[in-house]
Protein backbone atom coordinates (compact mmCIF):
# COMPACT_ATOMS: atom_id res chain seq x y z
CA UNK A 1 0.00 0.00 0.00
CA UNK A 2 1.61 3.24 -1.16
CA UNK A 3 1.69 6.45 0.83
CA UNK A 4 -0.13 8.12 -2.08
CA UNK A 5 -3.09 5.75 -1.62
CA UNK A 6 -3.19 6.34 2.11
CA UNK A 7 -2.93 10.12 1.74
CA UNK A 8 -5.59 10.04 -0.99
CA UNK A 9 -7.96 8.14 1.34
CA UNK A 10 -7.48 10.79 4.01
CA UNK A 11 -8.05 13.63 1.53
CA UNK A 12 -11.10 12.07 -0.16
CA UNK A 13 -12.69 11.39 3.23
CA UNK A 14 -12.03 14.94 4.42
CA UNK A 15 -13.41 16.45 1.20
CA UNK A 16 -16.47 14.20 1.42
CA UNK A 17 -17.13 15.28 5.00
CA UNK A 18 -16.91 18.98 4.16
CA UNK A 19 -19.08 18.50 1.06
CA UNK A 20 -21.73 16.62 3.05
CA UNK A 21 -22.07 19.27 5.79
CA UNK A 22 -24.44 21.58 3.88
CA UNK A 23 -26.40 18.58 2.58
CA UNK A 24 -27.01 17.20 6.07
CA UNK A 25 -29.48 19.87 7.16
CA UNK A 26 -31.51 19.45 3.96
CA UNK A 27 -32.04 15.71 4.47
CA UNK A 28 -32.50 15.72 8.24
CA UNK A 29 -29.08 14.32 9.20
CA UNK A 30 -28.54 16.81 12.02
CA UNK A 31 -28.10 16.07 15.73
CA UNK A 32 -30.10 18.71 17.62
CA UNK A 33 -28.99 19.56 21.19
CA UNK A 34 -31.36 18.77 24.03
CA UNK A 35 -32.20 16.15 26.64
CA UNK A 36 -29.20 14.04 27.62
CA UNK A 37 -27.12 15.47 24.74
CA UNK A 38 -24.35 17.75 25.95
CA UNK A 39 -23.36 19.49 22.72
CA UNK A 40 -24.61 23.03 22.17
CA UNK A 41 -24.91 23.42 18.41
CA UNK A 42 -26.69 21.34 15.72
CA UNK A 43 -24.10 18.95 14.27
CA UNK A 44 -24.18 17.01 10.97
CA UNK A 45 -24.46 13.21 11.26
CA UNK A 46 -22.44 12.43 8.13
CA UNK A 47 -19.23 10.93 9.51
CA UNK A 48 -20.12 7.40 8.43
CA UNK A 49 -21.00 8.47 4.89
CA UNK A 50 -17.70 10.33 4.53
CA UNK A 51 -15.66 7.42 5.88
CA UNK A 52 -17.43 4.97 3.57
CA UNK A 53 -16.91 7.27 0.58
CA UNK A 54 -13.17 7.54 1.26
CA UNK A 55 -12.66 3.80 1.72
CA UNK A 56 -14.87 2.83 -1.22
CA UNK A 57 -13.20 5.26 -3.64
CA UNK A 58 -9.69 4.07 -2.84
CA UNK A 59 -10.75 0.40 -2.79
CA UNK A 60 -11.77 0.83 -6.43
CA UNK A 61 -8.15 1.72 -7.18
CA UNK A 62 -6.71 -1.13 -5.09
CA UNK A 63 -7.51 -4.37 -7.00
CA UNK A 64 -6.41 -6.73 -4.23
CA UNK A 65 -8.68 -5.02 -1.70
CA UNK A 66 -11.63 -4.72 -4.08
CA UNK A 67 -11.44 -8.38 -5.09
CA UNK A 68 -11.16 -9.61 -1.51
CA UNK A 69 -13.65 -7.26 0.13
CA UNK A 70 -16.20 -6.57 -2.60
CA UNK A 71 -18.95 -8.41 -0.69
CA UNK A 72 -18.08 -6.64 2.53
CA UNK A 73 -18.18 -3.22 0.88
CA UNK A 74 -21.58 -4.02 -0.66
CA UNK A 75 -23.17 -5.36 2.55
CA UNK A 76 -21.66 -2.64 4.74
CA UNK A 77 -23.21 -0.14 2.31
CA UNK A 78 -26.57 -1.66 3.25
CA UNK A 79 -25.74 -1.22 6.96
CA UNK A 80 -24.84 2.40 6.23
CA UNK A 81 -28.19 3.01 4.50
CA UNK A 82 -30.05 1.54 7.47
CA UNK A 83 -28.12 3.89 9.74
CA UNK A 84 -28.90 6.90 7.56
CA UNK A 85 -32.63 6.15 7.79
CA UNK A 86 -32.23 5.68 11.55
CA UNK A 87 -30.48 9.04 11.93
CA UNK A 88 -33.10 10.81 9.81
CA UNK A 89 -36.27 9.05 11.01
CA UNK A 90 -35.27 7.18 14.22
CA UNK A 91 -36.22 3.60 13.42
CA UNK A 92 -37.63 1.27 16.06
CA UNK A 93 -35.00 -0.79 17.86
CA UNK A 94 -36.59 -4.02 16.60
CA UNK A 95 -36.45 -2.81 12.98
CA UNK A 96 -32.86 -1.65 13.29
CA UNK A 97 -31.66 -4.85 14.92
CA UNK A 98 -33.59 -6.99 12.45
CA UNK A 99 -31.87 -5.18 9.59
CA UNK A 100 -28.46 -5.70 11.20
CA UNK A 101 -29.25 -9.38 11.69
CA UNK A 102 -30.14 -9.60 7.99
CA UNK A 103 -26.80 -7.98 7.09
CA UNK A 104 -25.04 -10.54 9.30
CA UNK A 105 -26.94 -13.35 7.55
CA UNK A 106 -25.82 -11.98 4.17
CA UNK A 107 -22.24 -11.98 5.44
CA UNK A 108 -22.58 -15.70 6.15
CA UNK A 109 -24.41 -16.83 3.01
CA UNK A 110 -22.73 -14.51 0.48
CA UNK A 111 -19.15 -14.54 1.76
CA UNK A 112 -19.11 -17.60 4.02
CA UNK A 113 -17.69 -15.42 6.80
CA UNK A 114 -18.96 -16.95 10.04
CA UNK A 115 -17.96 -18.04 13.51
CA UNK A 116 -17.18 -21.76 13.42
CA UNK A 117 -15.15 -22.10 16.61
CA UNK A 118 -14.51 -20.14 19.82
CA UNK A 119 -11.10 -21.73 20.18
CA UNK A 120 -9.73 -23.61 23.17
CA UNK A 121 -11.09 -21.12 25.71
CA UNK A 122 -11.92 -23.77 28.34
CA UNK A 123 -8.69 -25.80 28.01
CA UNK A 124 -10.82 -28.80 26.97
CA UNK A 125 -10.21 -28.56 23.25
CA UNK A 126 -11.65 -26.23 20.60
CA UNK A 127 -15.26 -25.19 21.22
CA UNK A 128 -16.83 -25.94 17.81
CA UNK A 129 -20.19 -24.28 17.14
CA UNK A 130 -21.57 -26.77 14.62
CA UNK A 131 -25.25 -26.11 13.82
CA UNK A 132 -25.15 -23.03 16.07
CA UNK A 133 -22.58 -21.31 13.88
CA UNK A 134 -25.00 -19.15 11.92
CA UNK A 135 -27.24 -17.98 14.82
CA UNK A 136 -24.21 -17.26 17.02
CA UNK A 137 -22.54 -15.36 14.17
CA UNK A 138 -25.66 -13.24 13.74
CA UNK A 139 -25.94 -12.65 17.50
CA UNK A 140 -22.26 -11.72 17.80
CA UNK A 141 -22.44 -9.37 14.82
CA UNK A 142 -25.46 -7.52 16.19
CA UNK A 143 -23.72 -7.41 19.57
CA UNK A 144 -20.51 -5.83 18.27
CA UNK A 145 -22.48 -3.35 16.15
CA UNK A 146 -24.34 -2.25 19.28
CA UNK A 147 -21.14 -2.20 21.34
CA UNK A 148 -19.53 0.28 18.95
CA UNK A 149 -22.77 2.25 18.64
CA UNK A 150 -23.10 2.56 22.42
CA UNK A 151 -19.64 4.13 22.76
CA UNK A 152 -20.66 6.90 20.38
CA UNK A 153 -21.62 9.21 23.23
CA UNK A 154 -18.85 11.81 23.34
CA UNK A 155 -16.66 13.35 20.67
CA UNK A 156 -13.83 11.16 19.45
CA UNK A 157 -14.55 8.09 21.58
CA UNK A 158 -16.19 5.57 19.24
CA UNK A 159 -14.06 6.36 16.19
CA UNK A 160 -10.88 6.35 18.24
CA UNK A 161 -11.62 3.00 19.90
CA UNK A 162 -12.36 1.39 16.53
CA UNK A 163 -9.15 2.88 15.12
CA UNK A 164 -7.12 1.37 17.98
CA UNK A 165 -8.76 -2.04 17.47
CA UNK A 166 -7.90 -1.88 13.77
CA UNK A 167 -4.28 -1.03 14.56
CA UNK A 168 -3.90 -4.11 16.77
CA UNK A 169 -5.57 -6.36 14.19
CA UNK A 170 -3.36 -4.84 11.49
CA UNK A 171 -0.23 -5.72 13.48
CA UNK A 172 -1.41 -9.33 13.54
CA UNK A 173 -2.25 -9.16 9.81
CA UNK A 174 1.25 -7.82 9.09
CA UNK A 175 2.88 -10.55 11.18
CA UNK A 176 0.75 -13.18 9.42
CA UNK A 177 1.32 -11.83 5.92
CA UNK A 178 -2.38 -11.20 5.26
CA UNK A 179 -1.96 -8.51 2.62
CA UNK A 180 -5.63 -7.81 1.68
CA UNK A 181 -6.66 -7.29 5.30
CA UNK A 182 -3.63 -5.14 6.06
CA UNK A 183 -4.31 -2.95 3.02
CA UNK A 184 -8.01 -2.57 3.77
CA UNK A 185 -7.37 -1.80 7.43
CA UNK A 186 -4.85 0.91 6.58
CA UNK A 187 -7.35 2.52 4.19
CA UNK A 188 -10.01 2.51 6.91
CA UNK A 189 -7.53 3.84 9.50
CA UNK A 190 -6.69 6.79 7.22
CA UNK A 191 -10.39 7.50 6.67
CA UNK A 192 -10.95 7.39 10.44
CA UNK A 193 -8.07 9.81 11.01
CA UNK A 194 -9.69 12.28 8.60
CA UNK A 195 -12.98 11.93 10.49
CA UNK A 196 -11.34 12.28 13.91
CA UNK A 197 -9.60 15.47 12.77
CA UNK A 198 -13.09 16.99 12.54
CA UNK A 199 -14.68 15.09 15.42
CA UNK A 200 -12.05 15.13 18.18
CA UNK A 201 -11.98 18.16 20.46
CA UNK A 202 -8.79 20.22 20.29
CA UNK A 203 -7.65 23.41 22.06
CA UNK A 204 -8.53 25.45 18.97
CA UNK A 205 -11.72 23.44 18.26
CA UNK A 206 -13.84 23.01 21.37
CA UNK A 207 -16.64 21.03 19.75
CA UNK A 208 -17.04 18.44 17.02
CA UNK A 209 -17.75 19.63 13.48
CA UNK A 210 -19.06 16.22 12.40
CA UNK A 211 -20.64 13.25 14.20
CA UNK A 212 -20.56 9.59 13.20
CA UNK A 213 -24.27 9.18 13.70
CA UNK A 214 -25.84 5.75 13.98
CA UNK A 215 -24.93 5.28 10.32
CA UNK A 216 -21.23 5.65 11.06
CA UNK A 217 -21.05 3.74 14.32
CA UNK A 218 -23.04 0.77 13.00
CA UNK A 219 -21.00 0.77 9.78
CA UNK A 220 -17.77 0.60 11.79
CA UNK A 221 -19.21 -2.07 14.08
CA UNK A 222 -20.19 -4.27 11.15
CA UNK A 223 -16.85 -3.86 9.36
CA UNK A 224 -14.97 -4.58 12.57
CA UNK A 225 -17.01 -7.74 13.13
CA UNK A 226 -16.30 -8.92 9.57
CA UNK A 227 -12.56 -8.32 10.00
CA UNK A 228 -12.44 -10.09 13.37
CA UNK A 229 -14.35 -13.15 12.12
CA UNK A 230 -12.12 -13.38 9.04
CA UNK A 231 -9.02 -13.06 11.22
CA UNK A 232 -10.06 -15.78 13.66
CA UNK A 233 -11.92 -18.43 11.64
CA UNK A 234 -11.19 -21.10 9.07
CA UNK A 235 -7.96 -22.62 7.77
CA UNK A 236 -6.46 -19.17 7.06
CA UNK A 237 -7.16 -17.81 10.56
CA UNK A 238 -4.44 -15.47 11.81
CA UNK A 239 -5.18 -15.66 15.52
CA UNK A 240 -7.37 -17.34 18.13
CA UNK A 241 -10.77 -15.69 18.78
CA UNK A 242 -9.91 -14.88 22.40
CA UNK A 243 -7.40 -12.19 21.36
CA UNK A 244 -10.19 -10.25 19.66
CA UNK A 245 -11.81 -9.80 23.08
CA UNK A 246 -8.75 -7.90 24.24
CA UNK A 247 -8.55 -5.79 21.08
CA UNK A 248 -12.16 -4.68 21.56
CA UNK A 249 -12.24 -4.76 25.35
CA UNK A 250 -13.55 -1.28 26.25
CA UNK A 251 -16.75 -1.25 24.15
CA UNK A 252 -17.43 -4.95 24.78
CA UNK A 253 -17.11 -4.75 28.56
CA UNK A 254 -19.15 -1.54 28.76
CA UNK A 255 -21.94 -2.91 26.57
CA UNK A 256 -22.17 -6.39 28.11
CA UNK A 257 -22.31 -4.87 31.60
CA UNK A 258 -25.28 -2.73 30.53
CA UNK A 259 -26.99 -5.70 28.90
CA UNK A 260 -26.84 -7.34 32.32
CA UNK A 261 -27.70 -4.34 34.51
CA UNK A 262 -30.37 -2.54 32.50
CA UNK A 263 -32.90 -5.42 32.41
CA UNK A 264 -32.47 -5.77 36.18
CA UNK A 265 -33.62 -2.13 36.46
CA UNK A 266 -36.53 -2.75 34.12
CA UNK A 267 -34.93 -0.79 31.24
CA UNK A 268 -34.59 -1.68 27.59
CA UNK A 269 -30.96 -2.85 27.27
CA UNK A 270 -30.59 -1.41 23.75
CA UNK A 271 -32.01 2.06 24.38
CA UNK A 272 -29.86 5.16 24.64
CA UNK A 273 -28.85 6.11 28.15
CA UNK A 274 -26.31 7.99 30.23
CA UNK A 275 -25.06 5.04 32.28
CA UNK A 276 -21.98 4.20 30.21
CA UNK A 277 -18.46 4.27 31.58
CA UNK A 278 -17.74 7.62 29.90
CA UNK A 279 -20.79 9.15 31.61
CA UNK A 280 -19.53 7.99 35.00
CA UNK A 281 -16.10 9.50 34.38
CA UNK A 282 -17.60 12.82 33.30
CA UNK A 283 -19.88 12.77 36.35
CA UNK A 284 -16.72 12.35 38.46
CA UNK A 285 -15.49 15.73 37.09
CA UNK A 286 -13.12 14.37 34.47
CA UNK A 287 -13.14 16.61 31.42
CA UNK A 288 -14.38 15.45 28.05
CA UNK A 289 -10.82 15.21 26.75
CA UNK A 290 -9.53 13.43 29.87
CA UNK A 291 -12.32 10.86 29.61
CA UNK A 292 -11.67 10.10 25.94
CA UNK A 293 -7.89 9.95 26.30
CA UNK A 294 -8.22 7.86 29.48
CA UNK A 295 -10.36 5.28 27.69
CA UNK A 296 -7.92 5.34 24.76
CA UNK A 297 -5.15 4.47 27.22
CA UNK A 298 -7.21 1.63 28.71
CA UNK A 299 -7.88 0.32 25.19
CA UNK A 300 -4.16 0.50 24.34
CA UNK A 301 -3.32 -1.43 27.52
CA UNK A 302 -5.90 -4.17 26.93
CA UNK A 303 -5.00 -4.41 23.25
CA UNK A 304 -1.31 -4.66 24.13
CA UNK A 305 -2.08 -7.49 26.55
CA UNK A 306 -3.88 -9.31 23.75
CA UNK A 307 -1.00 -8.65 21.37
CA UNK A 308 1.56 -9.98 23.88
CA UNK A 309 -0.59 -13.06 24.36
CA UNK A 310 -0.66 -13.56 20.60
CA UNK A 311 3.09 -13.18 20.05
CA UNK A 312 4.04 -15.28 23.09
CA UNK A 313 1.36 -17.89 22.31
CA UNK A 314 -0.28 -17.62 25.70
CA UNK A 315 -2.86 -20.25 26.60
CA UNK A 316 -6.24 -19.37 25.10
CA UNK A 317 -7.95 -20.49 28.30
CA UNK A 318 -5.67 -18.28 30.38
CA UNK A 319 -6.40 -15.28 28.15
CA UNK A 320 -10.14 -15.97 28.32
CA UNK A 321 -10.31 -16.31 32.10
CA UNK A 322 -8.06 -13.26 32.50
CA UNK A 323 -10.51 -11.31 30.35
CA UNK A 324 -13.43 -12.55 32.45
CA UNK A 325 -11.49 -11.44 35.53
CA UNK A 326 -11.11 -7.99 33.98
CA UNK A 327 -14.85 -7.93 33.31
CA UNK A 328 -15.50 -8.87 36.94
CA UNK A 329 -13.25 -6.04 38.14
CA UNK A 330 -15.15 -3.56 35.98
CA UNK A 331 -18.52 -4.79 37.30
CA UNK A 332 -17.26 -4.39 40.87
CA UNK A 333 -15.99 -0.87 40.07
CA UNK A 334 -19.34 0.07 38.50
CA UNK A 335 -21.13 -1.22 41.62
CA UNK A 336 -18.79 0.77 43.85
CA UNK A 337 -19.44 3.90 41.76
CA UNK A 338 -23.07 3.83 42.88
CA UNK A 339 -21.87 4.29 46.45
CA UNK A 340 -19.54 7.19 45.59
CA UNK A 341 -21.42 10.44 44.91
CA UNK A 342 -18.72 11.76 42.58
CA UNK A 343 -19.23 8.84 40.17
CA UNK A 344 -23.01 8.60 40.44
CA UNK A 345 -25.13 9.43 37.40
CA UNK A 346 -28.85 9.80 37.02
CA UNK A 347 -29.74 6.87 34.80
CA UNK A 348 -31.90 7.64 31.77
CA UNK A 349 -32.40 4.55 29.64
CA UNK A 350 -35.80 4.27 28.03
Amino acid sequence: MSLINLFSTFVITAISLFALKPVASKVGLIDIPGGRKIHKTPTPLVGGVGIYAGVLCMSLFTPEVLLHYFAMLAISGLVLLIGIFDDARELKVSVRMGAHAFAAWLMVVVAGNQLLSLGNILALGPVELGVLAIPITIFATVGVINAVNMTDGIDGLSGGLVLLSLIFISIVAFASGHSPMLQFNTLLICALLAFLALNFRLPWKRSAMIYLGDAGSTLLGFILTWIIIEATQGPDAMMAPVYALWFLAVPLIDTVSLLIKRPLRGCNPFSAGNDHVHHRLIAASFSHEQTVIGLYIVSIITGSIGLLGYFYQASEAFMFFAFMGLFGIYMAWAKLCKLIPAFSVKVQAN
